[in-house]
């Protein structure tokens, strides 16, 4: 103490023999001038000069110098797992005697606890302690009467707590058996840390690895497997022995009998398959918690230290810096599963066509079915009374969509009219795409085509319904994609239970929410919300902290440089503090949030997407309407509201299935009788309502000896891998080859084209396929689809920035149905109708093959397919190949059809209903001159935000992004 008060006495005493130089040559002046009155009046003199921008002294100068040091902290005391130690909370824990003793006797060494002590923090402490009630259920309750619920009952909301909702009524895929974050799942968690630790090389680095490694076949990791895998089938077969006969309980069954030693070296072995996706995902999670840890501390001391030093050098630039802190914008990034914005605007303004559309295509749902192909109809009937409602009568009620309607009230400009999902319309493809503004090909771009796809050059067959999905983050890693926090990773950021969130400073992760979120509603919005309430109260401190400081920063430049003793007083006051608000500042609202909500889409699948689980008052809609305004009043209570733009997309829509049938079965095996032999059929996925399914990431089964692989999508989409290209296994064959094509116990060719579009001509909207091979902007693909019987053959192609579209068989092209007005959307005004027709003689009729110059452009054909029922079909189908991974045939049903699936809910298809995602912005910084927005890809969302915090201009195509930002047309006041 006495040596750092010496230090700080001779800072100020050069400070003063410089000052006293200065002062000499002014001492003509008057004594009086410096009367104590006239220097307390200095310290309110406003600092004139540039304002520096925070975030940019945050990147360049601060976060740039962090480390990721694992010799900062030794200190494990700083945790506590509910309240208590972490010492007295694992010796709370149900765990066996022999692994609690070995991990009390490792506390004392830090590398073993402190990962350790972050990663149960993380799980308990931002996952548990918090009520199980469903928390809009009880604002449904303040808000109606107990008649008026009782009106709005369906398989999902019962009035009462006590009402038992039936599996088979909800479409619900969960389990009362199933994940719990209680002692015993936290248990199993300590179990599987102890027996990983010396997996943990890391732990003996001085700074932590940018990446995990993932778990490869090396002798090293496979001993390691073999360790682990006897814990795991010991823990289902604990957690199985409790357990009613269920699907489940013969899932877990299964998974313990593949663990029986005979069975070690089985191709595609389940209980192996498992233990390395927990390895993975407990190695990864604790990685991933350790460094969040020890980033707020590096940024804590960088922080500190940067403003001492800045205010020893340069007071003014500190004074600069917390008053562009005060002022810095925040953004919110909100990604809704199966958004589709025609149908969120006809529920707020029942005055728009669309709702009285689709309650007539379920009325007349019979003049849909099939008549020569059989079908079946899903298990869950859809409850439409509620569209049936607000089709005859306007619904008036205050309580239901307030948000929306506040939205689409004051900020519609802003809210696009039409919106995009990428073909296939299916999340796996496209919430990468919303969240990261990265396109699926080319450099950087996502290489994840479908929700499945065959990878050639390894010989995997990958699916993201099971443990798959813990590679989408390897795979998207692979590809150089980088996220908003990659990009973002200088802020304060946090994420509401999205994937893709590595280098997130605060993560709810999304795996999790969609374990527990079904079963516990409102699970994660609970969670987050919590989390921002808490930021919030910390950032009203910190802005009026930040403020006094400045002012003290102001006062102390105003004292006398000969008043020593005021000077240090005032001096020790700032540098203290300066360390409060550097321990402060990262516990104030997030510069960056990105907040993920996976249920419209979940519960759409099982009931329907305009069903009364969707759409009524007790609904997902108004359940999402909610916890959006909620969220939003946390940042006006926080005071930053002034300062935040809201974005928000769907990744897709969705449409209404009322009938399914199994193409393969259609065509292959029908096709395997007449032949006389077996057509080997490989496929991958699950029907659409069946369980998931399980893949060893080091033993997978190969595709080469099989005549096609198939894989289906949501309903809406089913792929097929063909593997008898002329240059080989690993090549995707084209038309020509495909009608040459020759199964492995076949002797002639079979035209495989030709006998998928026959054989499923009532169902099958169009199937595509390549003309030749593709490449980014340069591919020319055939459609092939029956209209009123007749086979209608297609082309489209594109080449650069220009597309052609024409038919094979007939003077113009029917199959993307152009001619077509879309009838969910208002009837265009006489001036748009002209453009309209404009716009199709330029594209159809004027449009030469053999001279691309007379091509329409991407602009113009987005504008032209914007009148029409499939938004930008012909821009999404001419690049459905641009990545090679997408499949050899991708075929879509036509509307009120389901392929693969057991359900009533669908998407990854090509109706309107599919490929109108939402999209839009709102937000005070928003102003009234806003460029109506009228077609717009979700994309575009990541990008608005980027470039609305960092002030860059984005160019797609380069670095990384795929879509342009639409921040130029919200008028930024």
């Amino acid at each position: 103490m006495r040596i750092t008060l010496r230090l700080e006495i001779l800072d100020i005493m050069d400070d003063v023999q410089i000052k006293w130089r200065k002062f000499k040559a002014c001492i003509a002046l008057p004594m009086a001038m410096i009367s104590a009155p006239a220097l307390a009046d200095i310290g309110d003199t406003p600092v004139i000069g540039g304002v520096f921008n925070a975030s940019e002294i945050m990147r360049d100068q601060i976060v740039s110098s962090l480390s990721a040091s694992t010799k900062l902290t030794r200190d494990i005391t700083l945790f506590t797992i509910a309240g208590v130690s972490l010492d007295v909370y694992i010796l709370s824990l149900p765990l066996d005697s022999k692994v609690k003793a070995r991990v009390i006797g490792q506390l004392s060494d830090p590398t073993y606890a402190i990962p350790l002590g972050h990663f149960l923090y993380s799980y308990y402490d931002r996952y548990g302690d918090m009520s199980s009630d469903d928390e809009f259920k009880l604002y449904l309750n303040s808000q109606y009467t107990p008649e008026q619920l009782k009106g709005f009952e369906h398989s999902l909301y019962h009035v009462g707590d006590e009402a038992e909702i039936e599996k088979k009524e909800s479409g619900s895929q969960g389990n009362s058996e199933g994940l719990k974050a209680d002692s015993q799942f936290i248990a199993s968690m300590v179990t599987i840390y102890d027996a990983l630790v010396e997996i943990g090389q890391w732990q003996e680095m001085d700074t932590l690895p940018s990446t995990y490694t993932y778990l490869t076949s090396s002798a090293e990791d496979l001993e390691l497997i073999d360790k682990i895998q006897p814990i795991i089938i010991g823990l289902m077969d604990k957690a199985s022995a409790g357990m009613e006969p269920s699907e489940m309980k013969t899932a877990l069954l299964g998974i313990v009998e593949d663990g029986k030693p005979e069975h070690k070296h089985k191709v595609n072995n389940k209980a192996q398959a498992l233990t390395i996706t927990l390895i993975d995902f407990v190695r990864l999670n604790v990685l991933k918690a350790y460094r969040q840890f020890i980033y707020k501390q590096e940024r804590e001391e960088a922080l500190h230290a940067w403003m001492l030093d800045t205010f020893d050098e340069d007071s003014n630039q500190l004074i600069a810096f917390l008053s562009s802190q005060q002022k810095r914008r925040y953004g919110v990034q909100v990604a809704v599963d199966g958004l589709q914005q025609g149908l969120l605007e006809g529920l707020v303004d029942q005055g728009k066509p669309f709702i009285k559309y689709a309650n007539s295509l379920h009325e007349s749902r019979d003049k849909l079915k099939p008549k020569g192909e059989g079908v079946n109809q899903p298990e869950h009937k859809q409850q439409v009374k509620f569209m049936n409602r607000l089709a005859e009568h306007e619904y008036k009620d205050p309580n239901y969509l307030p948000f929306f309607k506040r939205l689409y009230l004051y900020h519609r400009d802003s809210i696009t009219q039409v919106g995009i999902s990428s073909t296939p319309t299916i999340s796996v493809r496209n919430l990468p795409i919303i969240k990261t503004g990265a396109k699926v090909s080319g450099e950087r771009g996502t290489g994840i085509p479908n929700f499945h796809f065959v990878d050639r050059e390894d010989d995997r067959a990958y699916y993201f319904f099971g443990n798959d999905a813990l590679q989408l983050d390897r795979l998207m890693e692979s590809q150089g994609v980088q996220t908003m926090f990659d990009r973002l990773a200088y802020l304060n950021t946090l994420n509401c239970n999205g994937q893709y969130d590595w280098n997130a400073h605060t993560t709810y992760d999304g795996l999790v929410n969609l374990g527990f979120g079904e079963a516990q509603r409102d699970y994660g919005e609970k969670r987050c919300l919590r989390e921002l309430t808490e930021r919030a109260k910390v950032e009203v401190k910190l802005r009026h902290f930040r403020q006094e400081l400045i002012e003290d920063i102001q006062g102390y430049q105003g004292i006398f440089f000969l008043d020593i003793v005021t000077k240090l007083t005032k001096r020790w006051k700032i540098e203290k503090a300066i360390a409060e608000l550097a321990s402060m500042d990262g516990q104030g609202m997030p510069d960056f949030a990105l907040i993920y909500n996976p249920w419209p889409d979940h519960f759409a699948h099982f009931t329907g997407p305009f069903s009364d689980e969707i759409i009524m008052p007790t609904g997902e809609l108004n359940r999402l309407d909610h916890w959006l305004a909620k969220t939003e009043q946390v940042y006006k209570e926080a005071g930053i509201y002034e300062q935040t733009l809201w974005g928000m997309a769907g990744d897709h829509g969705l449409t209404p299935i009322f009938y399914a049938l199994n193409p393969e079965k259609r065509v292959f095996e029908a096709l395997s009788k007449e032949l006389g032999f077996e057509i080997v059929v490989k496929k991958i996925s699950s029907d659409e309502g069946e369980g998931p399914k399980i893949t060893n990431a080091l033993n997978y089964p190969g595709n080469q000896a099989v005549d096609v692989v198939v894989a289906s999508t949501a309903g809406g989409n089913m792929m097929m891998d063909f593997f008898n290209s002329k240059a080989g296994w690993k090549s995707q064959p084209v038309y020509q080859e495909l009608t040459q094509w020759k199964p492995f116990k076949g002797d002639k060719p079979v035209d495989i084209v030709a006998e998928s579009a026959a054989r499923l001509s009532e169902s099958l909207d169009y199937m595509v396929l390549r003309e030749r091979q593709c490449k980014v902007d340069d591919c020319r693909v055939r459609l092939v689809g029956y209209r009123e019987g007749v086979r209608l053959d297609e082309l489209v192609e594109i080449k650069g920035n220009k597309l052609f579209y024409a038919s094979h068989s007939a003077s113009e092209p029917r199959l993307l149905d152009i001619q077509t007005l879309n009838p969910y959307r208002v009837r265009p005004t006489e001036a748009e109708l002209q453009h309209y027709l404009d716009l199709k003689s330029q594209c159809l009729q004027q449009a030469k093959e053999q001279d691309s110059a007379t091509w329409c452009s991407v602009k113009q054909w987005r504008k032209l397919t914007a009148f029409t029922l499939r938004p930008d079909s012909v821009n999404q189908i001419a690049r459905l190949y641009e990545e090679d991974r997408a499949g050899t045939v991708n075929l879509f049903p036509k509307a009120g059809i389901g392929f693969n699936t057991k359900v009533p809910g669908r998407h990854a298809g090509e109706d309107y209903l599919e490929k109108d995602a939402f999209i839009g912005f709102w937000g005070a910084p928003i102003g009234d001159a806003a460029t109506p927005l009228t077609i717009e890809e979700n994309g575009s969302l990541a990008p608005t935000i980027y470039e609305y915090l960092t002030g860059e201009t984005l160019v797609p195509g380069e670095n990384g992004w795929g879509y342009p930002s639409l921040l130029d047309k919200l008028d930024i006041r």
